[in-house]
């Protein structure tokens, strides 16, 4: 081979390798876009809780000292049962929103809603959200934030641990658990 024919195949390999160098390798790949959140809000804003499904209503308010207790009866939920549930109402990410407006909520589940859930926050701001029907493959539930257009799906894992806050109240059997003074110690 002679030298200007290697010459000129360095040349073009040096301009494709600079090319791919500085156009190709330097993009960043697209970021997978997020999901949306069905709502946000901090634990530490949380001051009261309504849940109502199919009808039945539970009520529970956090007190000054930090404590949530039933509304009805001022009682302190089984801590076991309890512990996650403001985590849980501080707002989950959806699987995605739907792309066009819903005009009938039924065909969602949510007119009438099947649970519908009112979250007071400090400084008397509260807002509600209802819950629907499972997607047909069971993966999401479809849920509305009361004042929005937007109809979300939420992981249907989700939904059943609030309405259970009424099927099932986390109420404490109130065993007390013994202390170290009680055995001698």
């Amino acid at each position: 081979m002679n030298f200007r024919v290697s010459f000129v195949l360095m040349v073009l390999v040096a301009v494709v390798g600079g090319y791919v160098l500085l156009f190709e390798l330097q993009q960043q790949p697209p970021r997978p876009a997020t999901a949306p959140w069905f709502y946000d809000v901090e634990m530490s804003a949380l001051i009261g809780i309504s849940v109502t499904h199919l009808g039945q209503e539970q009520d529970f308010v956090r007190r000054a000292d930090g404590e949530w207790v039933f509304l009805d009866s001022g009682e302190i939920p089984d801590p076991e049962r309890w512990s996650g549930i403001p985590l849980l109402l501080t707002g989950p990410r959806s699987t995605r929103v739907l792309d066009e407006p819903a005009d009938d909520l039924s065909e969602y589940g949510l007119a009438p809603p099947i649970t519908s859930v009112r979250v007071d926050i400090a400084g008397g701001i509260q807002f509600n959200f209802i819950l629907g029907v499972n997607t047909a493959d069971g993966s999401a539930t479809y849920g509305r934030v009361i004042g929005s257009d937007a109809v979300f799906l939420l992981d249907s894992s989700w939904p059943p641990l609030l309405t259970l806050l009424v099927t099932d109240p986390p109420r404490w059997s109130g065993t007390p658990v013994p202390s170290s003074t009680e055995f001698g110690e």
